[in-house]
């Protein structure tokens, strides 16, 4: 039977690209006389790397893909695009999917998760902006003082997991950097026996919080203690802690999972005004903003923009625990772990849910059904088949 999802039409280009074609050589051009002061120094080269390759995003020129129905002869080509994720919205989607998909099909086990946000004041904020190392750090303190606690209400040590993503922006992109974990809300024991261990943000929590991440500070000689003391004493000390959010179903996974890797961009808020050069960027109703506007010069907006490009070969997505690399090594020979994994995790190891620790028949994915995953990745944007005909309904063919 023909699907019955709409035709495929493939994107076309935004005013993004053309901006960036535009007003980028005088935003380069500038830079160092302008923005190096605020957005850092000896960051042009990151920004020009990926600018350029944002710029060519669906250029004709970089190469081409043909998709040809095999009965009826309907062809089209596609220029290739450029899998960059912090400038092109298109592509960030793309990596905001799979990551998501992986997060809940492939790495959360089948047990209760919280969603945390952990957030510093202003005043530590800066030192992020130009060592972008500290994100690991506390990422890292983070899941050590949540795994203190769980070991002391369960009164022996047990191993929880959580994944973090750091982010840099807020609403219109100011700097704001705050990390995103998703917990096990408890851990296991050396017997593999799970303990259930709720845990709600609290003052207790939050003002531990305030005392860890003063001292990260204070040991890497960031903050004299003085000013450390001074930190401690604040009635309104500006660490935040949310844990609102609590996972319990597939659906919530997913979402969640893609809102913590989602890129600081949607077009859908922002304008740009070609004439007057100026871009406007509208918040959400929802939210604190509350549908206000925020006017860019089209260079100010490409430096706002451009300021949350990572260094390259920094993680934004860290696990911990039983999900790091290590500890999803020894699921296969823990029964009450493997049992619990997500469904996606059983084809990697060739193992049945039904028998978890005993081996299966292997199935090996075809170079062809690799080279689709971007199909599968429209179809859940879209709600449409990229690779179906639109004249005859049969599956097309790379060439």
């Amino acid at each position: 039977m023909p699907s019955a999802r709409p035709d495929y039409h493939p994107r076309q280009p935004g005013f993004l690209p053309k901006l960036f074609r535009q007003r980028f050589p005088a935003f380069e051009a500038l830079y160092e006389e302008h923005y190096a002061s605020f957005y850092g120094k000896f960051r042009l080269p990151l920004i020009v790397h990926a600018a350029s390759a944002f710029r060519l995003c669906g250029d004709w020129n970089q190469g081409i893909a043909r998709i040809r129905c095999p009965d009826c002869g309907y062809d089209f080509f596609r220029p290739f695009s450029c899998k960059s994720f912090f400038l092109c919205p298109s592509c960030a989607q793309k990596r905001t999917l799979l990551l998501g998909e992986y997060l809940s099909g492939d790495l959360l086990l089948n047990l209760p998760h919280r969603q945390f946000v952990w957030t510093i004041p202003k005043v530590l904020r800066s030192f992020l902006r130009y060592d972008r190392t500290l994100f690991a750090d506390i990422g890292r303190l983070i899941f050590d003082l949540l795994s203190s606690y769980f070991s002391q209400a369960a009164g022996r040590p047990i191993r929880g997991a959580m994944v973090s993503c750091h982010q840099t922006f807020g609403q219109f992109a100011v700097w704001n950097p705050h990390w995103h974990t998703i917990v096990l809300e408890g851990g296991f024991d050396r017997y593999d026996r799970f303990f259930f261990i709720p845990l709600g943000a609290n003052e207790a929590l939050a003002e531990i919080w305030r005392c860890k991440v003063v001292a990260l500070f204070l040991d890497k000689r960031l903050l004299n203690p003085n000013f450390a003391q001074t930190l401690l004493k604040w009635r309104h000390s500006g660490f935040s802690i949310d844990s609102g959010t609590r996972i319990y179903d597939e659906d919530a996974r997913r979402s969640l999972s893609q809102y913590i890797v989602r890129a600081p961009l949607s077009l859908t808020m922002i304008e740009w005004d070609q004439e007057q050069d100026t871009v406007t960027w509208k918040a959400p109703q929802k939210g604190y903003f509350k549908g206000k506007e925020r006017y860019f010069s089209s260079l100010d907006f490409i430096a706002q923009l451009t300021l949350h490009i990572p260094p390259r070969g920094r993680h934004l997505l860290r696990r911990y625990g039983l999900y790091s690399s290590r500890g999803r090594g020894t699921w296969k020979d823990r029964p009450a772990l493997a049992s619990r994994a997500p469904q996606d995790w059983y084809g990697r190891q060739a193992v049945q849910p039904s028998a978890a620790g005993e081996p299966a028949e292997v199935h090996d994915v075809s170079a062809s059904e690799r080279r689709k995953a971007w199909a599968r990745l429209l179809a859940m944007i879209y709600d449409v088949d990229p690779f179906r005909c639109p004249k005859c309904s049969t599956d097309y063919v790379w060439r």
